[in-house]
């Protein structure tokens, strides 16, 4: 499978070739998106990813660098079907989970008075997140984790199946959430900046005793996006060089 790092920064302040936080897993057979931050969908596809192919959206709670380009998104699904003549079908549907079927609602009353009141041939379902397994449609499984970000369950990891390999999405967390959140082993966890320091991560990571293939750094707080050198450097110094600072707009093997 190919992890694509379509924004990468938390909600801090903007900052030049860097927006908020966005992945997407591709398989020869879907496109699923982690969280939809501002801009998800263009850096998507100027980076030739067809959005067509999209099956299912997660989002991990509701704040709008998680969120916020969620509206753009779907706009964009449309629009590249119309343009190239080839719209999804009413035998297409895009899953989309969400702790927060409200902000969900919100976009889509935005979208239908945009043109033509966003009418579409295929469906658009709108699931509430519930801990365990949220999805499997035999080409990926995700488990819904929730942690600590948030109270009232509306704040989520996501644990992905998929080719035999396993993949954690940390969403917005507490340190102590790696405990339950991750396995025993994990082929790559990308695991969020914004509230942590590298070292504390990493620390954190030892103490849990799980086991973890490539340690993938996302939702970059600004002391990383202001010299992505010297926070490389530590990253790899932390983790015994298996340590990646993702940045907007990456492709990276699974």
């Amino acid at each position: 499978m190919k992890l694509h790092t379509l924004g990468t920064s938390a909600g801090t302040e903007p900052y030049a070739g860097f927006h908020h936080t966005s992945i997407a897993i591709e398989t020869d057979k879907g496109l699923y998106f982690f969280d939809a931050g501002e801009c998800c969908g263009y850096t998507a596809h100027i980076n030739g990813i067809d959005l067509l192919r999209t099956k299912a959206i997660f989002i991990s709670h509701p704040h709008m660098d998680h969120v916020g380009g969620l509206g753009n998104l779907l706009w964009y699904i449309r629009k590249v079907g119309n343009a190239r003549k080839t719209p999804l079908t009413k035998d297409d549907n895009i899953d989309i989970f969400t702790p927060c079927e409200e902000t969900v609602e919100g976009f889509m009353t935005v979208l239908k008075n945009t043109e033509g009141n966003f009418s579409t041939d295929y469906t658009h379902t709108t699931h509430k997140i519930t801990e365990g397994k949220i999805y499997d449609n035999s080409d990926i499984a995700v488990t819904a984790l929730h942690n600590h970000h948030l109270p009232e369950n509306l704040s989520n990891s996501f644990r992905i199946e998929c080719e035999g390999k396993t993949v954690v999405f940390s969403g917005d967390i507490r340190l102590e959430d790696m405990d339950y959140i991750l396995p025993e082993y994990c082929d790559a966890f990308l695991v969020e900046t914004g509230h942590h320091q590298i070292e504390a991560i990493c620390d954190k990571l030892r103490e849990s005793g799980k086991t973890v293939g490539t340690l993938f750094f996302i939702h970059h707080g600004s002391y990383i996006m202001r010299d992505m050198d010297a926070a490389a450097a530590r990253a790899n110094a932390a983790f015994d060089g298996r340590a990646v600072l993702c940045k907007d707009g990456g492709t990276y093997e699974i």
